[in-house]
């Protein structure tokens, strides 16, 4: 557990409650008859993204586009889905990262509608299709440990998530208020039901807290202590996590599904507040102000 403290404690920028933003935006695109595009449109709008709207390609997988960025450091990539293409903005002051948050999604909903896709905007595509997407060895490997039964519920579902700096001192306090506060979230959530499910139906016999998490921690080691109850994920299976040597602390991070976790992007410290619903563009300014009203509580 000492590795797990000092990853959240040791190096850290001072910075303040809300200082930097970033945020990730899920959205599944349907075509004119509000069906899921197909994996072709989805690579055609990544691609033309890059032709004639300055993205530059990110990886390849099995010959397909997952993933292109800009010069400022956001991203677009595939979220299990073939319809779901989600961005990932580069964290920054809160103003800037709204202002081209929105620019980039006028972009992107003009290069998609080129290639006949709209978005819809609602946190559960109500589609029997299946639609999850498995581009490389890693999407396998979950693929084999949950199965694909598991996985499909996850791939029809769009989410916002923010990631708001917080300092050392008040990381905990602030994971606090948020937690006293989840129905608040949960009342405009409906994906929660999802991930329940997807839970209890993944074959990987996952600890029911692995979503969701505790809700209050004493401190930073307890937080600490309550993730690792939960396993590593290596390869197709789950090991204890004293088991494991030289952990990989970000993927492990990434793997443990709270509702608000502890995350670090470089120098700074974060929480990831994760269970807010995708609906319209105009939602995302209320969805902030409850997360900051809150923090501010």
């Amino acid at each position: 557990m000492e590795s797990l403290l000092n990853y959240f404690s040791n190096g850290l920028k001072d910075k303040g409650v809300g200082e930097t933003i970033g945020m990730e935006i899920e959205t599944s695109f349907v075509n004119e008859r509000g069906e899921p595009i197909t994996l072709a449109q989805s690579q055609q709008l990544l691609i033309l993204l890059c032709n004639e709207y300055g993205w530059f390609a990110g990886k390849m997988k099995n010959n397909l586009l997952t993933s292109i960025f800009n010069r400022n450091g956001n991203r677009i990539l595939y979220e299990l889905g073939r319809q779901n293409i989600e961005l990932s903005s580069a964290s920054g002051d809160p103003v800037d990262v709204f202002l081209d948050t929105k620019e980039i999604l006028g972009q992107v909903y003009n290069a998609a509608a080129r290639v006949g896709a709209f978005p819809s905007f609602q946190p559960i595509l109500d589609t029997e299709e299946e639609l999850l997407v498995i581009p490389d060895e890693r999407d396998a490997i979950w693929l084999e440990l949950d199965g694909r039964q598991a996985l499909e519920l996850l791939a029809r579902t769009s989410s916002v998530q923010f990631t708001v700096s917080v300092s050392l001192a008040n990381a905990i306090q602030c994971l606090n208020k948020l937690g006293r506060n989840l129905d608040r979230f949960l009342a405009d959530y409906p994906q929660d039901e999802y991930w329940k499910k997807y839970i209890k139906t993944s074959k990987a016999n996952y600890n029911l807290l692995r979503y969701g998490g505790p809700l209050h921690f004493d401190s930073l080691e307890h937080y600490c202590a309550e993730l690792v109850k939960n396993k590593v994920v290596v390869g197709p299976k789950l090991v204890p996590y004293q088991d494991i040597t030289n952990l990989d602390i970000p993927l492990y991070l990434r793997s443990i599904w709270w509702y608000f976790r502890l995350r670090r992007y470089d120098d700074t410290l974060c929480i990831e507040v994760r269970p807010l619903g995708r609906w319209s563009d105009d939602k995302f300014a209320e969805q902030m102000r409850m997360v900051f009203g809150i923090l501010d509580s």
